[in-house]
């Protein structure tokens, strides 16, 4: 039996988030016992790559990792999740990164502390060529710009839809990955910082004269919005109960990737991923509250009409 093809390609910064949420009433200096802990993986298109997983997508990461114990703990977490393993590259001294993340209490923001010494970094021979000519979909983030720029080149050569993920980055490498990608998500500030436009709706028109995709912003609790044919589509975000906000973009772009290999038309894809968002922020970490298909089962009520009959046929 041959194993199965990955649908979803994915690559971009690898890490292991090891997460707290402190009590209150925490002084500097002093010993603190907290339930609220969790060790798991973390990074954009890592997170997102999950979400693909869980809901019957084939999917594989490209990731260069070691045999020390955080190599280890990384390819154990991507199995958990379902991620196939195909890509996961075997390099000696190379490891994920490792970041630690302190969740505020009240607000659910959280403060990132990470360190990629001995990180693997993606090298040009490391793009699965053959393989992405079999995907379906390709999803990076900016963080690893070899892998980004080596895998959306690859996919646009071939028509191969792709994602992106852009928190940041250098102005010539923000262009070419919005040019080359058939889908651009990204958060509001990065939009404000690559058009110089501050608001949804003029940064997707500026980013329209950038590249040819989909254009899409997100702004957390303020919902996404995507430029259309017809005008400035706006997504809600859902109300949710909110831990941890760590992850929910990520998830995000996970949910709509998920709608993309449906076939579903923009403004369901959009509603599937801030759902799947919402489900993520009330949970620690960005990958504990990652919705199943029993989750999905028992909130078809909360979703629109056309999204219960689309979501409704999920395996």
């Amino acid at each position: 039996m041959h194993p199965p093809t990955a649908e979803v390609i994915a690559s971009g910064i690898n890490v292991v988030d090891f997460l707290a949420r402190p009590p209150a009433g925490v002084v500097a200096g002093g010993k603190y016992e907290t339930p609220e802990m969790e060790v798991q993986g973390g990074g954009p298109a890592s997170t997102a790559a999950c979400v693909t997983a869980v809901f019957g997508h084939a999917t594989a990461f490209l990731a260069r990792l070691g045999d020390d114990p955080i190599s280890r703990l990384s390819r154990s977490q991507f199995a958990q999740a379902g991620i196939l393993p195909d890509h996961l590259i075997m390099a000696p001294g190379e490891r994920a990164g490792v970041s630690m993340i302190q969740i505020d209490r009240a607000s659910g923001e959280r403060t990132v502390f990470y360190n990629l010494h001995d990180y693997g970094w993606i090298r040009d021979e490391d793009i699965p060529l053959a393989a992405i000519k079999e995907a379906r979909l390709v999803i990076v983030d900016g963080y690893d710009t070899t892998a980004a720029l080596g895998m959306l080149r690859a996919a646009a050569s071939i028509s191969c839809p792709s994602i992106i993920d852009l928190e940041h980055g250098e102005t010539g490498f923000v262009h070419e990955c919005i040019s080359l990608a058939s889908d651009v998500l990204l958060p509001l500030h990065t939009a404000r910082a690559t058009t110089g436009q501050d608001t949804p709706e003029a940064a997707l028109r500026a980013l329209a004269e950038i590249g040819t995709g989909q254009m899409l912003v997100t702004d957390g609790d303020r919902g996404s919005w995507a430029l259309t044919p017809d005008g400035i589509l706006h997504q809600p975000a859902f109300e949710t109960r909110v831990v941890d906000t760590n992850g929910c973009g990520d998830a995000f772009h996970g949910g709509y990737a998920v709608g993309l290999l449906r076939g579903w038309p923009l403004p369901l894809r959009m509603e599937f991923a801030a759902w799947v968002a919402s489900r993520v922020a009330t949970a620690l970490g960005g990958r504990s509250g990652i919705p199943d298909r029993a989750t999905l089962r028992n909130e078809l009520h909360r979703f629109s009409p056309a999204l219960q009959a689309a979501a409704s046929s999920l395996p």
